[in-house]
Protein backbone atom coordinates (compact mmCIF):
# COMPACT_ATOMS: atom_id res chain seq x y z
CA UNK A 1 0.00 0.00 0.00
CA UNK A 2 2.84 2.34 0.82
CA UNK A 3 4.52 1.69 -2.50
CA UNK A 4 1.24 2.25 -4.43
CA UNK A 5 0.63 5.53 -2.60
CA UNK A 6 4.12 6.81 -3.38
CA UNK A 7 3.78 5.71 -7.00
CA UNK A 8 0.51 7.66 -7.36
CA UNK A 9 2.15 10.79 -5.90
CA UNK A 10 5.10 10.47 -8.29
CA UNK A 11 2.79 9.92 -11.25
CA UNK A 12 0.62 12.92 -10.28
CA UNK A 13 3.65 15.16 -9.90
CA UNK A 14 4.99 14.00 -13.25
CA UNK A 15 1.63 14.72 -14.94
CA UNK A 16 1.54 18.21 -13.41
CA UNK A 17 5.06 18.96 -14.65
CA UNK A 18 4.13 17.71 -18.11
CA UNK A 19 1.01 19.92 -18.16
CA UNK A 20 3.00 23.00 -17.13
CA UNK A 21 5.66 22.23 -19.75
CA UNK A 22 2.96 21.79 -22.43
CA UNK A 23 1.33 25.10 -21.45
CA UNK A 24 4.66 26.88 -21.72
CA UNK A 25 5.22 25.40 -25.19
CA UNK A 26 1.81 26.69 -26.30
CA UNK A 27 2.55 30.17 -24.93
CA UNK A 28 5.97 30.13 -26.53
CA UNK A 29 4.63 29.34 -30.00
CA UNK A 30 1.33 31.24 -29.84
CA UNK A 31 3.01 34.49 -28.76
CA UNK A 32 4.64 35.24 -32.16
CA UNK A 33 1.48 34.15 -33.98
CA UNK A 34 -0.59 36.56 -31.89
CA UNK A 35 1.90 39.37 -32.55
CA UNK A 36 1.84 38.66 -36.30
CA UNK A 37 -1.96 38.79 -36.34
CA UNK A 38 -1.90 42.09 -34.46
CA UNK A 39 0.65 43.50 -36.92
CA UNK A 40 -1.47 42.64 -39.97
CA UNK A 41 -4.64 44.00 -38.38
CA UNK A 42 -2.99 47.31 -37.46
CA UNK A 43 -1.27 47.58 -40.86
CA UNK A 44 -4.56 47.00 -42.69
CA UNK A 45 -6.28 49.68 -40.60
CA UNK A 46 -3.52 52.22 -41.33
CA UNK A 47 -3.66 51.51 -45.07
CA UNK A 48 -7.44 51.95 -45.17
CA UNK A 49 -7.33 55.24 -43.24
CA UNK A 50 -4.39 56.86 -45.01
CA UNK A 51 -5.54 55.56 -48.40
CA UNK A 52 -8.34 58.08 -48.71
CA UNK A 53 -7.24 60.55 -46.02
CA UNK A 54 -10.65 60.29 -44.46
CA UNK A 55 -11.58 59.80 -40.83
CA UNK A 56 -15.16 58.60 -40.39
CA UNK A 57 -17.23 60.49 -37.83
CA UNK A 58 -20.42 58.71 -38.89
CA UNK A 59 -22.11 55.88 -36.95
CA UNK A 60 -21.49 52.25 -38.02
CA UNK A 61 -24.94 51.93 -39.55
CA UNK A 62 -23.87 54.45 -42.19
CA UNK A 63 -21.86 51.70 -43.90
CA UNK A 64 -23.99 49.89 -46.47
CA UNK A 65 -23.45 46.77 -48.52
CA UNK A 66 -22.33 47.25 -52.11
CA UNK A 67 -25.12 45.03 -53.46
CA UNK A 68 -27.49 48.01 -53.13
CA UNK A 69 -25.41 50.14 -55.52
CA UNK A 70 -26.95 51.16 -58.82
CA UNK A 71 -25.63 48.60 -61.32
CA UNK A 72 -26.42 50.84 -64.31
CA UNK A 73 -23.13 52.65 -63.78
CA UNK A 74 -19.97 51.56 -65.56
CA UNK A 75 -18.06 51.26 -62.29
CA UNK A 76 -19.39 49.57 -59.19
CA UNK A 77 -17.97 50.79 -55.89
CA UNK A 78 -16.24 48.42 -53.52
CA UNK A 79 -18.26 49.87 -50.63
CA UNK A 80 -20.13 53.00 -49.72
CA UNK A 81 -21.60 55.00 -46.86
CA UNK A 82 -24.93 56.71 -46.41
CA UNK A 83 -25.53 59.97 -44.52
CA UNK A 84 -21.81 60.41 -43.93
CA UNK A 85 -20.00 63.06 -41.93
CA UNK A 86 -16.23 62.86 -42.36
CA UNK A 87 -13.02 64.81 -41.97
CA UNK A 88 -10.51 65.10 -44.80
CA UNK A 89 -6.87 65.41 -43.79
CA UNK A 90 -3.98 66.75 -45.84
CA UNK A 91 -0.54 65.23 -46.26
CA UNK A 92 0.69 67.23 -43.25
CA UNK A 93 -1.79 65.44 -40.99
CA UNK A 94 -3.90 68.55 -40.40
CA UNK A 95 -7.64 68.51 -40.94
CA UNK A 96 -8.39 70.56 -44.03
CA UNK A 97 -12.08 69.93 -44.62
CA UNK A 98 -15.27 68.80 -42.99
CA UNK A 99 -17.45 66.83 -45.41
CA UNK A 100 -21.17 66.10 -45.12
CA UNK A 101 -22.81 64.03 -47.84
CA UNK A 102 -25.78 61.68 -48.22
CA UNK A 103 -23.59 59.12 -49.99
CA UNK A 104 -19.92 58.19 -50.42
CA UNK A 105 -18.75 55.54 -52.88
CA UNK A 106 -15.26 54.09 -52.40
CA UNK A 107 -13.19 52.66 -55.25
CA UNK A 108 -10.11 51.12 -53.63
CA UNK A 109 -8.27 50.04 -56.79
CA UNK A 110 -8.83 53.40 -58.47
CA UNK A 111 -7.85 55.25 -55.30
CA UNK A 112 -10.83 57.59 -55.44
CA UNK A 113 -13.98 58.38 -53.49
CA UNK A 114 -17.17 59.75 -55.06
CA UNK A 115 -19.42 62.12 -53.08
CA UNK A 116 -23.07 62.81 -53.83
CA UNK A 117 -24.35 66.35 -53.15
CA UNK A 118 -21.36 67.15 -50.94
CA UNK A 119 -21.04 70.05 -48.52
CA UNK A 120 -17.41 70.92 -47.78
CA UNK A 121 -16.42 73.35 -45.04
CA UNK A 122 -12.94 74.76 -44.41
CA UNK A 123 -11.63 77.35 -41.98
CA UNK A 124 -12.91 78.54 -38.61
CA UNK A 125 -15.59 80.75 -37.12
CA UNK A 126 -14.32 84.10 -38.50
CA UNK A 127 -12.86 83.03 -41.85
CA UNK A 128 -14.55 80.09 -43.55
CA UNK A 129 -15.30 78.61 -46.96
CA UNK A 130 -18.34 76.49 -47.77
CA UNK A 131 -18.46 74.51 -51.03
CA UNK A 132 -21.46 72.65 -52.44
CA UNK A 133 -21.98 70.78 -55.71
CA UNK A 134 -24.08 68.10 -57.35
CA UNK A 135 -21.20 65.63 -57.09
CA UNK A 136 -17.49 65.50 -56.30
CA UNK A 137 -14.63 63.08 -56.69
CA UNK A 138 -11.64 62.88 -54.34
CA UNK A 139 -8.35 61.66 -55.84
CA UNK A 140 -5.92 60.50 -53.15
CA UNK A 141 -2.85 60.65 -55.43
CA UNK A 142 -3.25 64.33 -56.32
CA UNK A 143 -4.98 65.43 -53.08
CA UNK A 144 -7.62 67.13 -55.19
CA UNK A 145 -11.40 67.19 -55.22
CA UNK A 146 -13.11 67.57 -58.60
CA UNK A 147 -16.52 69.19 -58.16
CA UNK A 148 -19.19 69.27 -60.88
CA UNK A 149 -22.76 70.47 -61.29
CA UNK A 150 -24.06 73.77 -59.91
CA UNK A 151 -20.94 74.45 -57.84
CA UNK A 152 -21.21 77.26 -55.30
CA UNK A 153 -18.56 78.60 -52.94
CA UNK A 154 -19.52 80.90 -50.10
CA UNK A 155 -16.54 82.69 -48.52
CA UNK A 156 -16.77 84.54 -45.23
CA UNK A 157 -13.81 86.75 -44.31
CA UNK A 158 -14.74 88.69 -41.23
CA UNK A 159 -17.79 90.76 -42.22
CA UNK A 160 -17.24 90.30 -45.96
CA UNK A 161 -19.22 87.58 -47.74
CA UNK A 162 -18.77 86.55 -51.38
CA UNK A 163 -20.38 83.82 -53.46
CA UNK A 164 -18.79 82.13 -56.47
CA UNK A 165 -21.00 80.15 -58.87
CA UNK A 166 -19.77 77.88 -61.67
CA UNK A 167 -20.38 74.46 -63.23
CA UNK A 168 -17.13 72.74 -62.28
CA UNK A 169 -13.87 73.34 -60.47
CA UNK A 170 -10.88 71.62 -58.90
CA UNK A 171 -10.16 72.08 -55.20
CA UNK A 172 -6.70 71.26 -53.83
CA UNK A 173 -7.29 70.68 -50.14
CA UNK A 174 -3.61 70.84 -49.12
CA UNK A 175 -3.34 74.47 -50.26
CA UNK A 176 -7.02 75.51 -50.28
CA UNK A 177 -6.76 76.59 -53.93
CA UNK A 178 -9.60 76.36 -56.44
CA UNK A 179 -9.23 76.48 -60.21
CA UNK A 180 -11.30 76.07 -63.36
CA UNK A 181 -11.60 77.17 -66.99
CA UNK A 182 -15.39 77.45 -67.07
CA UNK A 183 -17.75 80.40 -66.90
CA UNK A 184 -18.18 81.84 -63.40
CA UNK A 185 -19.88 84.64 -61.52
CA UNK A 186 -18.60 86.17 -58.30
CA UNK A 187 -20.90 88.28 -56.15
CA UNK A 188 -19.68 90.44 -53.30
CA UNK A 189 -21.59 93.32 -51.70
CA UNK A 190 -22.82 95.46 -54.60
CA UNK A 191 -20.39 94.02 -57.17
CA UNK A 192 -20.79 91.11 -59.57
CA UNK A 193 -17.90 89.80 -61.66
CA UNK A 194 -18.30 87.35 -64.53
CA UNK A 195 -15.70 85.69 -66.70
CA UNK A 196 -14.14 82.46 -67.89
CA UNK A 197 -11.52 80.74 -65.79
CA UNK A 198 -10.42 81.48 -62.24
CA UNK A 199 -7.64 80.60 -59.81
CA UNK A 200 -8.24 81.55 -56.19
CA UNK A 201 -7.67 80.88 -52.52
CA UNK A 202 -11.02 81.93 -51.07
CA UNK A 203 -9.94 81.47 -47.46
CA UNK A 204 -7.30 84.19 -47.88
CA UNK A 205 -9.32 86.35 -50.31
CA UNK A 206 -6.90 86.00 -53.25
CA UNK A 207 -8.52 85.78 -56.72
CA UNK A 208 -7.02 85.69 -60.21
CA UNK A 209 -9.34 85.90 -63.22
CA UNK A 210 -8.33 84.54 -66.63
CA UNK A 211 -10.38 86.08 -69.44
CA UNK A 212 -13.60 87.79 -70.58
CA UNK A 213 -13.93 89.63 -67.28
CA UNK A 214 -16.90 91.94 -66.82
CA UNK A 215 -17.84 93.89 -63.73
CA UNK A 216 -21.35 94.97 -62.78
CA UNK A 217 -21.96 97.50 -60.03
CA UNK A 218 -25.17 98.23 -58.20
CA UNK A 219 -25.70 101.60 -56.57
CA UNK A 220 -28.08 102.14 -53.72
CA UNK A 221 -29.98 105.40 -53.42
Amino acid sequence: MVHQSEWRKWRGARSSRALVSFSRQISKHSGPIYMIKQFFIISSAIIMITGFLLIWDSPPESFLEKKHINTDRNLIADSYMGQARTSIFGTDGQRNLLLVTPKIELFYKKGVALFEKPVLVAGGSKNSVRLIAKSALLDRETNKIFMTGNVKIKSTLGNEISTLSTENLTYTFDSGQIENDAFFSLKSHNTKLTGVGITAKPLSGNYQFKKNIQAHYETFQ
